[in-house]
């Protein structure tokens, strides 16, 4: 064994010390490397390891590649297929990747006219790099402390199917999912450190800033048993679905706001200035100007979210044909739902007393305790018609009930006096009730009477009605009932799309799509609260163009264009005001490939993509706030308001970008294959000129990727593959703090079994 296995080592040392001398050979003729394909095996191991010398920011490597910076090794992919006997086969699939943590291990076995049994395990890790907020004006950066973040997810599986003939199909199969580990958020928490002032009347602006991160710790797991019973009776067909799901979860959210921004006493009980020979902390210095009442003290805060859920359901379907022209498909479902959330919301907050600084634990939802009861019953009925071989028509109509019951109770544990150190808890409760109803037909089109060219639609409108019943949180120490409220909710939500296929000659087809999307959410008080309203009307429309041209069998261009632009509205002061213009988007994507394979042993792939996409609420309409002159301040006399540019604030968000694309391989010997792939991907929407009044949201980034490989056959059982490449990224949005770049090399080792 050992005298085999070292042949191949030392083979596959000068393999890839010679790869970029192999990669610039020429191509082999067609008929040479159809004879020189490689195998498929029926039963292989593939074991690869790869390794990264990165400079940088490893984190963002990690992030933006998915693979470990460290770099990893083992069993890439193990299939075996095997037949037992003459009625049974047996497939086993494995994977066990150290340092990426990606595992499988399954196996199913079938044995004909009998069924199938699968059971199966698999793991894998995505990377988070934990990258906190950047302020431009003065550099500040501020990222976790531990930056290496990653969540690993898994799965275990076991599937039965008894299949026996002329007999009723059983199917019963059981997963179980797990989530856990930490990733970063984008809810950060809020700094001073932004080198902004304090400034006072008469043009305030808030140096405070979301530019310290977060990050959640994960702890999830989804449980889900069905059974599925499949026989046809005549001609219908017949499927009842029984199942039970849960979920249990228990996430924990932990952000700091004002980080290391804890005010001395001598600081904090003074007006204005510091005394004469007073010395501030460093990090309060340019707080010195400002009143105490301006300065923030850190908090730290650890939220967490927990819920359990169990579902129970069962679902039915049937779906007869009536000769060749005319289907009746019938489905429902009931569920049934139970949820139980628990949570704490945890604020410690570091007070200065003339001791020092007092960490006070307040608690906005401490204790909380709740759930939900939720009943669903769903129809649906379909028709499937086919008149003649040019026209297909399908109508159908679904029709859902649901019933929702909730109730919460929390603490809130607050703070008074000076310094706030008092703390005096106080319940809260609320409830809500739900019933609504939702009606949706559907009908798609399809017409093929005209020779080359084909017409389709599909539309569907959903619509609900229902009455909601609910409280605020109130004390139930001091109101009985709280403040209930009933309201109307109404759902309208309309999907519609025409369009055609052409195939113009054989050279050349061109599709094309028109759509609409429309979406309306209402909510109207009644009774008591008649002033509660809300509403969200939003409506997109565009369309999409691809055209397929092929000038000849090696050559062939995809080209598309899709454009959609949208509105919407949002709630007035009172029904009886028009709603307010919120929203208005546009959005431009050109694609274009382009495929040439000139022969068998060569091809080429070039790839594009151009976004265009603005996002604007109220600018540039928000104009300028005019100055004007207010009461008599304390010690400086009438206060005047300047003139606010509030355009500054209110920008619009864009999200342009683009990435090329280039893949191309050829043959190089009788038994060495060859590939190159380059892809690059930039965005430039950052505007730092914003970053005084508010955070110059958008990104600046550029990523660049070049990879060489091989794939080289040593004997009918032994192929090699390897690869060797630079990763390039730059990212202008974190100051250049998450930049990395360096080499990549991979090898892999394919053996037959």
């Amino acid at each position: 064994m050992n005298n085999t296995i070292a042949p191949v080592i030392c083979r596959a040392g000068v393999l890839t010390s010679g790869l970029l001398l192999l990669v610039g050979l020429p191509a082999r003729s067609a008929t040479k490397a159809e004879a020189d394909a490689f195998p498929n095996y029926e039963s292989y191991i593939k074991i690869s390891g790869q390794a990264a010398s990165i400079s940088g920011s490893e984190t963002s490597f990690q992030n933006r590649t998915k693979q470990p910076s460290d770099g990893g090794a083992g069993i890439q992919d193990l299939h075996i297929a095997k037949d037992l006997s003459k009625t049974t086969s047996l497939v086993i699939d494995g994977k066990a990747l150290v340092g990426s943590e990606d595992y499988l291990g399954s196996f199913k076995i079938t044995k004909t006219d009998v069924g199938t049994f699968d059971m199966g395990y698999k793991r894998f890790r995505t990377f988070y790099d934990g990258v906190g907020g950047f302020f431009p004006l003065n550099n500040q950066w501020m990222p976790l402390a531990d930056r290496d973040l990653h969540v690993d997810r898994s799965k275990f599986w076991m599937e039965g199917t008894v299949a026996l003939p002329g007999a009723p199909v059983f199917k019963l199969s059981y997963v179980n999912e797990l989530r856990s580990g930490q990733k970063d958020s984008t809810i950060w928490g809020t700094s001073d450190f932004t080198g902004l002032p304090f400034n006072l009347a008469p043009n305030p602006i808030n140096p405070g800033r979301k530019l310290n991160p977060s990050y959640i710790k994960l702890g999830e797991r989804h449980e889900e048993l069905e059974l599925t019973i499949t026989h046809k009776i005549g001609k219908t067909n017949l499927q009842i679905e029984l199942l039970a799901d849960q979920f249990n979860n228990l996430d924990t959210r932990f952000m700091t706001n004002y980080p290391g921004e804890v005010i001395p006493w001598a600081i904090a009980s003074l007006s204005a200035t510091v005394p004469t020979g007073q010395v501030a902390a460093p990090q309060n210095v340019a707080k010195a100007a400002a009143p105490a009442t301006s300065w923030n003290n850190q908090v730290s805060i650890a939220e967490t979210e927990g819920m359990r859920s169990r579902m129970s359901g069962v679902t039915f379907a049937a779906d007869t044909p009536f000769g060749d022209k005319l289907t009746l498909k019938v489905n429902g479902n009931y569920e049934l739902i139970h949820t139980t959330v628990v949570g704490s919301r945890p604020l410690v907050t570091s007070t200065p007393t003339p001791t020092g600084a007092v960490p006070i634990t307040t608690n906005n939802y401490a204790d909380l305790t709740g759930g939900t009861r939720l009943k669903n019953l769903v129809g649906t009925i379909a028709l499937d018609w086919r008149p003649n071989k040019e026209v297909y028509v399908k109508f159908a109509y679904r029709a859902q009930q649901e019933y929702v019951r909730g109730t919460s109770s929390y603490n809130v544990i607050a703070a008074s006096g000076t310094p706030a150190i008092t703390l005096a808890t106080t319940p809260r409760y609320g409830w809500a009730k739900l019933e609504q109803d939702v009606h949706t037909p559907v009908l798609e089109l399809r017409y093929t009477g005209i020779k080359d060219l084909s017409l389709y639609f599909s539309g569907s409108q959903r619509d609900l009605s229902g009455v909601e019943r609910n409280t605020s949180a109130y004390n139930p120490l001091t109101a009985a009932l709280g403040t209930p409220a009933i309201q109307n909710v109404s759902e309208d939500h309309g999907n519609y799309a025409l369009g055609a296929n052409w195939k113009m000659s054989p050279l050349l087809s061109l599709r094309g799509e028109v759509f609409e999307k429309g979406h309306k959410d209402n909510t109207s008080g009644f009774e008591s609260r008649v002033g509660d309203y809300y509403l969200l009307d939003s409506r997109y429309t565009g369309f999409k163009l691809t055209a397929l041209a092929k000038p000849s069998a090696l050559l062939s261009f995809t080209t598309r264009y899709v454009h959609q632009k949208g509105t919407m509205k949002v709630t007035g002061f009172l029904p009886t005001y028009p709603a307010y213009d919120s929203l208005d988007s546009k959005n431009h994507i050109i694609s274009e490939s382009i495929d040439w394979t000139p022969n068998k042993g060569f091809y080429v792939q070039l790839n594009g993509n151009w976004v265009f996409n603005v996002i604007s609420t109220i600018y540039p309409r928000a104009g300028v706030t005019p100055a004007t002159i207010g009461a008599p301040g304390p010690s400086v006399g009438l206060v005047t308001a300047l003139a606010f540019d509030s355009n500054r604030v209110l920008q619009n968000s864009n999200n342009n970008y683009t990435t090329l694309g280039l893949l191309t391989g050829w043959t190089v010997g009788k038994d060495t294959d060859a590939q190159v792939q380059v892809n690059h991907y930039r965005a430039n929407n950052g505007n730092s000129v914003l970053a005084n009044l508010t955070i110059p949201y958008g990104v600046v980034v550029e990523d660049t990727s070049m990879t060489i490989g091989i794939k080289h056959r040593f004997s009918e059982k032994w192929v090699c593959h390897a690869k060797i490449g630079y990763f390039d990224g730059k990212n202008d949005t974190t100051g250049g703090r998450t930049n990395y770049h360096g080499p990549l090399a991979y090898v892999a080792f394919e053996h037959g079994l």
